[in-house]
């Protein structure tokens, strides 16, 4: 019979096996077994109730691990994943049941990133229904001949030329101000809206970030609330580089477009074509082959926006939810 642990935070030794298992998935799927939000819990713990882990313990050894992310209002957000070698035990039903039963009243979301059968097939036999759904799209940066491909121009409109100017990010300057306007562009979107300073500073500190290839687009005019330095952010646009490809190479860097943002205030502009350019010809100009990005499948605007810069659907993930 699956043993489930569940505990509010990992100790070191936990928080290895669990990373060590991703991994082990990730290598066979060729798809993330955990998101990055995930992993930095994993590694750094969360803030008090706003997480649970569950742990599948067999024959003494993890098979299996679950996280929920816990919102007030809204239904648990969720990942699962179970040891390439202890598949088609029931682990991940007994996973997928230990989130459902430990949810709040709003109920318990699961993601599948890759859209691998096998999580179609373990949504399928549960009752579970497609919630949502992530499109993984990407751009090619470099041509046949290895020369940069064209991009597009911003044709900024009168407002954006006038208004703000686009610098890279100021770390221990525009936190303050960076977080303002994330949560405004993101009022509707629970866990890229909910970013904390803490957040903001774990990733800052991972290997990966780089502030030249965070844009900001700091407003002229005087408009909304300054940061520490005096900058008012209107709009980002933070990149970032995989260094094993994620799925696109064979080991050769990838880039991503890893959030763009617009204060309410500021869209309709086209500061948002302006700021993913900016970032997208950074990432060219590294002399990157690829650029990708994870876009939510009913946000149509965002869509049309990346397909008209040239990007493609390649992937996807989707969220699976309890049937009633």
């Amino acid at each position: 019979m699956d043993e489930v642990r569940i505990v509010r935070s990992l100790d070191e030794e936990d928080a290895a096996r669990v990373l060590a298992l991703a991994e082990e998935a990730h290598a066979l799927d060729g798809a993330e077994a955990l998101s990055e939000q995930t992993v930095l819990r994993v590694r750094h713990g969360s803030p008090e109730g706003a997480a649970r882990f569950h742990l599948l313990v067999e024959e003494g050894d993890l098979a299996g691990f679950a996280f929920a992310g816990k919102s007030a209002d809204e239904p648990d957000s969720a990942e699962l994943v179970v040891a390439p070698g202890r598949r088609r035990r029931g682990h991940g039903t007994a996973l997928a049941r230990s989130l459902r039963a430990d949810a709040g009243d709003a109920g318990v979301r699961v993601w599948a990133h890759g859209r691998l059968p096998s999580a179609r097939g373990l949504a399928e036999a549960l009752g579970w229904h497609r919630a949502r759904g992530l499109l993984k799209m990407r751009l090619r940066l470099r041509g046949g001949d290895g020369a940069p491909v064209d991009l597009p121009e911003a044709e900024p409109s009168g407002a954006v030329s006038d208004g703000v100017r686009v610098r890279a990010f100021r770390p221990g300057e525009d936190e303050a101000a960076w977080l303002r306007t994330n949560a405004a562009a993101f009022a509707d979107h629970p866990e890229q809206g909910g970013v904390t300073l803490e957040d903001l500073r774990q990733r800052q500190a991972e290997p990966w970030f780089d502030a030249e290839g965070f844009f900001v687009a700091e407003e002229t005019g005087g408009q909304g609330a300054p940061g520490a330095s005096g900058a008012r952010i209107a709009g980002f646009h933070w990149t970032k580089v995989h260094a094993d490809g994620a799925g696109l190479t064979d080991g050769e860097p990838v880039g991503e477009v890893y959030v763009v943002g617009v204060d309410p205030s500021w869209q309709g502009t086209g500061l948002g074509r302006l700021l993913t350019l900016a970032g997208v010809r950074y990432l060219r100009d590294r002399g990157l082959p690829w650029v990708l990005l994870y876009v939510d499948e009913d946000n149509r605007a965002a869509v049309g926006l990346y397909e008209s810069l040239g990007f493609e659907v390649w992937d996807g993930d989707v969220m699976y939810a309890p049937g009633d």
